[in-house]
């Protein structure tokens, strides 16, 4: 991050400047490249892909029961447990797949956390700003304030 930081200063004083919490907030995606784009929390969405998918409870249900059993055993599962909607899970699980495919893994749900995350970063002095970095299959969600002059005579000290 510290590489980062001087990128990342900019958008962080423009946080900094903000009288209450909203969701013109600045934050950062920084991508699987290490590009960093700034947008704010209402447009986070241009820069993840969600699946609305994945977040239904039924697949919620399913890949709950596939971490523990399996996937067939889980697909076996539902579709007995769902018996007159398993028409409605298919399509859902259909979805999901194409979603995953198309490298579509953040739900509506983490885009929530990742909000209420922001928040907790306004909360705090000095405020942090939302760091989003991504990774192949998920992302990290990060709250960044200036370096410390500790922190930063650390990262000296290993580069």
């Amino acid at each position: 991050m510290k590489k980062n930081w001087s990128e990342i200063e900019r958008h962080w004083q423009k946080l900094q400047g903000m009288i209450a919490f909203d969701l013109t907030a600045p934050c950062i995606v920084i991508d699987q490249r290490g590009e960093l784009m700034e947008t704010t929390l209402s447009n986070l969405t241009n820069h993840l892909r969600v699946s609305t998918a994945l977040a239904t409870p039924q697949m919620k249900r399913y890949m709950s029961l596939a971490k523990k059993v399996g996937p067939e055993k889980a697909m076996q599962a539902m579709l007995e447990a769902i018996d007159q909607e398993a028409e409605e899970f298919l399509a859902l699980y259909n979805e999901a797949k194409n979603d995953i495919a198309r490298d579509c893994y953040a739900t509506v749900d983490d885009l929530v956390d990742a909000i209420n995350t922001a928040r907790k970063g306004f909360n705090t002095n000095p405020k942090k700003i939302l760091v989003i970095q991504m990774n192949n299959k998920d992302a990290d969600i990060l709250l960044v304030a200036p370096p410390t002059q500790e922190w930063s005579d650390d990262l000296d000290r290993e580069d």
